[in-house]
Order: structure tokens, then sequence, then C-alpha cells
């Protein structure tokens, strides 16, 4: 039987992460197909987030954080190894983004697509919609043992949910909420809860709507034409 990560490699993307969705708990069998195919997936990801910060600055946007993109270091690899089996099961997905992408923070200004967050006009709607980019933030292994630290010293009865970014409102500077995965779960790729207008989206269908909307994947939801300005940043998500 062709292997998972056979299939991705000629070219199944979707079709392959449709079946490692409908596993749920991947099976101890297919433990190193599926990492093969969360490590490469994350290969691409990151080569498009270091597009993007190398990209964005040339363009007129401003960030609010000094590196818009942190790539993982050994030590975070290592973290991340260690809260797999601390905290009883990491998503496959999430355990790769973590130790391949790393830390991404699109937060900033950027008038030409109507991004605002330390300047701009007041926002009159709620998200989604193009008053809110949804500019791509992603957290990095130091921030989720943070999480998990707080949260076996002061447990909530609904269980451990990894914050990986703020909400839409958020990255407006609008006081909201946060895209959270519930851990532990030991599936292939994890619903993103939270997420304005995408209901039961897991990580990689929201990371590749981020990466076919340059990192904006707010302007989806819009009716009309993208700004120009997205353009440039605009990619095909090859994962």
């Amino acid at each position: 039987m062709t292997s998972y990560f056979q299939r991705y490699a000629s070219g199944e993307h979707e079709a392959v992460w449709r079946e490692l969705r409908a596993l749920g708990p991947v099976p101890a069998d297919l433990l190193d197909d599926v990492a093969a195919v969360c490590a490469v997936t994350m290969e691409r990801v990151a080569g498009h987030v270091a597009r993007l910060a190398a990209t964005l600055p040339e363009l007129g946007f401003v960030g609010v954080d000094r590196a818009l993109h942190r790539p993982p270091t050994d030590a975070d690899r290592r973290t991340v190894a260690e809260l797999d089996e601390e905290i009883g099961g990491l998503p496959a997905a999430l355990a790769a983004c973590l130790q391949v992408v790393g830390g991404v923070s699109f937060l900033g200004d950027w008038a030409a697509i109507n991004l605002h967050y330390q300047h701009g006009p007041g926002h009159t709607t709620m998200p989604p919609g193009p008053e809110y980019p949804d500019p791509l933030w992603l957290c990095d292994a130091a921030l989720l043992r943070c999480e998990w630290e707080e949260f076996q010293e002061e447990p909530d009865e609904d269980g451990f949910f990894f914050v990986v970014a703020p909400d839409e409102l958020h990255k407006a500077n609008v006081s909201g909420g946060s895209h959270d995965v519930a851990l532990p779960d030991r599936c292939a790729d994890p619903v993103l809860h939270g997420v304005a207008g995408r209901p039961g989206t897991t990580l990689v269908e929201y990371l590749r709507e981020s990466i076919a909307w340059g990192g904006f994947p707010g302007w989806s939801f819009h009716r009309g034409p993208a700004p120009d300005a997205l353009a440039p940043l605009r990619a095909r998500p090859d994962f």
C-alpha cells in the first residue's frame, strides 16, 4: 500500500490531509508516516512564512513585534518533545508546526490592506470581514511551556486549551478571545477553535487559507476584489 507520505509527495496534498483527519487518534503503525507528512507540510509553511516576513516591510507594513518570524531552535524542539510526553499527546501537525515553523507575528499597521493595530480608524463591525484582516500569528514552543505550567498551577475544569494565537479582535488591538487547540490530543490535524467564520477549521486548513491570502486570511470574507497590495504576497498553497 502506498504510504501517506508518498502520496503527499506526489501532490495529493488535500486528499491526504482529509484522510489523516478522518483517522482520529493516529494509530501506532502510522505514526512515522503521519509525522513525515507533517514535517514536509510545515517545512513548506515555514518557507512561505519566511518569504512573507522578508517581503512585508518592503511593502509598507509596520510590525508591532521586532521579529515577524522566529524560527525554532534546538531547545524549542526539545521542549516540544518533552511537552508531548507531559501533556499526554500533541496533535502531529501542531507538534510539527512548533518544531519547524516556530513563532510568527504579522500584527501591525498597513493601511493598504486595512490593517490597523496602533494607528487607524475605529472598528464598526465584528469579524469576520475586511475590517479584520486576521494577520497570521503562531505561538512558539516557549509559550506552550508557559501556558502548560500556568494550567498545572491553576487547572481549568474545562480542560487545557492551548492558545495558538489571539483572535481577530485581539489582532486588531480590540479586546477579544483566542484561537486555541484542546489538549491532549493525538490526532493528525487539530480543530482550531475560535476562528471567526470558520467553524471546525483545522490548523492545516487555516494555514493553507493564510498563505493563499498572503498572511491575511480575513480578506477571504470580502465579497469584492482583494487589495492590490496583497497580490505580491499571495500564493497557491503547496501543502
